[in-house]
């Protein structure tokens, strides 16, 4: 994993995969907001907008036996971010999930979500196995479980963050070594990675 992505990590904790995503963004509704003597803060998605991207159906094909784990090709996008996994304009820290076995038993790996300066809206990220029957949960970010909730603003700053990327470091726990895939839900888009285990050594 490249160093600024694990920097960002440690610094906070199919639908139709297209490489023509859009960059921009589209207004979601979010809450305007301000303190106490009126200075604009950053605004908050609301729940509505989240409950739509929710709606949204996962479309991630399943994969079986001869056929390997198709694994996202990753791309050097900017030198702030190293290789990312996907299309954008929200990518993924790689294509592989180094994960640690937990006490609990469970697989927990470390991945960063990334989002290009030109895209500034929010996005929804889940997750299942795809060559086996297998759930994927999400720690990180200000709403934990089943789904992860990028923010117009994640509280977190790294290299690059002055010009506009986003990071949103996250913890993937899943039950099981195999292949996993991610669709990724903004506004008006949506794009799909998969990622397959590797055990840290």
């Amino acid at each position: 994993m490249p160093l600024l992505v694990v920097l960002a990590i440690a610094s906070a904790a199919c639908a139709e995969p297209s490489a023509s995503a859009p960059g921009g963004s589209t207004l979601a509704a979010s809450s305007a907001r301000t303190d106490g003597v009126g200075n604009e803060l950053l605004p908050v998605v609301d729940d509505a907008t989240w409950a739509r991207l929710a709606d949204r159906p996962l479309r991630l094909s399943s994969v079986g036996p001869p056929i390997p784990c198709p694994k996202t090709a990753t791309v050097e996008v900017s030198s702030y971010a190293g290789a990312l996994a996907g299309p954008g304009p929200v990518y993924s820290s790689g294509n592989q999930l180094f994960y640690t076995r937990g006490v609990d038993g469970t697989l927990r790996a470390k991945v960063a979500w990334i989002s290009r300066p030109e895209y500034t809206g929010p996005a929804l990220v889940r997750g299942i196995r795809i060559d086996s029957p297998g759930a994927v949960r999400f720690v990180g970010g200000a709403h934990l479980g089943t789904e992860l909730r990028f923010g117009y603003d994640t509280g977190v700053r790294a290299a690059g963050s002055e010009v506009g990327w986003r990071f949103l470091p996250s913890t993937v726990v899943v039950t099981a070594p195999g292949c996993y895939a991610f669709q990724i839900d903004g506004p008006d888009w949506t794009v799909t990675i998969v990622m397959e285990t590797i055990a840290n050594p």
